[in-house]
């Protein structure tokens, strides 16, 4: 969750310590707006360092304060998020929806992944109900399943609409554009998830080359050279994922040679990242070059991990031999 420039972490946390020291000591009550500042500070701390049950106790005991605070009822929405535990999303869910009318991008952005998450839940509830796997009391198991499936696809639209809410209150906001990407391929819409996923690399790309153009900066601090390049790793990293959830769509609609660039321009990114060989194997297989995908497959076994065992290599191992005869002449 963004948030304001802070002095250095251990600097505050040394002074915060003093003071409820120095109040203790003198016996002198406690001034509330120091307490709101300490315990808002120590939430952020402990957000940050992702421990978030200590995280929220901060924000609970800053809300007893302040109970209307927007930037603490946002923070408890995120921590909720973060722990992403079914009761967990929907108390996100409600945080974020009381929220919604100030008009606050992240508060938007907030109900939009809750949503998203939300219809995740149903999606896998509804796939369980109808295995049996399980248990429900309704009559109809099959019409249960049903419905599940239904109210899963009501909150992905409805996420949709929030997504696209975060992007008119801050255009070009990634989480935004990426969670469109995601939502309607959750839909089943994967042409209108291309379309986002096009945006994303588009402008993804933009941003990778702005933070090697200040890299590219003489007398760089080693402070800010660190920093430049934590912020390029996660452009670079949002591309590849990008990339690699456009492969899988294009698969999907039967577009194998826009899928064939994705996953090339993810080996450019990443040349040791295997599962794109594999992925790039069975693509050149499907558009008959049957010697490329046998050549990608090959790397793919050179880079993988997994045991000879892994049902992956041995499906890189049947792809190939596949490939090997359907280029066998007629007969032989």
């Amino acid at each position: 969750m963004p948030h304001p420039h802070r002095v250095p972490r251990t600097a505050l946390a040394a002074f915060l310590l003093a003071l409820i020291a120095a109040c203790s000591s003198s016996g002198s009550k406690p001034d509330p707006e120091k307490q709101l500042a300490m315990h808002r500070e120590f939430a952020l701390r402990y957000y940050d360092g992702n421990d978030l049950a200590r995280a929220e106790q901060q924000v609970d005991k800053a809300l007893e304060i302040e109970p209307q605070d927007i930037q603490l009822r946002l923070m408890k929405g995120w921590i909720r998020q973060r722990r992403g535990t079914t009761r967990d999303i929907f108390v996100a869910e409600r945080i974020f929806r009381d929220l919604v009318d100030t008009m606050d991008y992240r508060a938007t952005l907030g109900l939009a992944e809750a949503l998203e998450r939300k219809g995740v839940l149903y999606s896998e509830a509804s796939e369980a109900v109808a295995s049996g796997s399980r248990p429900t009391e309704a009559p109809n198991p099959s019409a249960r399943a049903d419905e599940l499936g239904r109210e899963a696809h009501a909150a992905w639209r409805q996420s949709a609409t929030w997504y696209e809410k975060t992007l008119e209150a801050k255009p070009g906001e990634f989480q935004a554009i990426n969670g469109l990407q995601r939502v309607h391929a959750l839909r089943g819409d994967y042409d209108q998830s291309l379309r986002w996923s096009a945006q994303l690399l588009e402008a993804s790309q933009a941003e990778v080359a702005f933070w090697e153009t200040k890299l590219a900066q003489p007398a760089l601090s080693a402070r800010e050279e660190a920093r430049l390049r934590t912020l390029l790793t996660s452009s670079t990293r949002l591309q590849l994922q990008t990339h690699l959830h456009a492969s899988a769509l294009c698969v999907r609609v039967g577009r194998l040679e826009e899928a064939l660039g994705h996953l090339e321009s993810v080996i450019a990114i990443d040349p040791d990242h295997s599962d794109a060989y594999s992925r790039r194997g069975q693509v050149l297989k499907g558009l008959r070059r049957y010697q490329e995908a046998i050549a990608s497959l090959q790397q793919y076994l050179r880079l993988s991990t997994h045991e000879f065992a892994h049902p992956d290599i041995q499906r890189a191992y049947e792809l190939m031999s596949e490939c090997e005869r359907a280029q066998a002449p007629a007969g032989s």
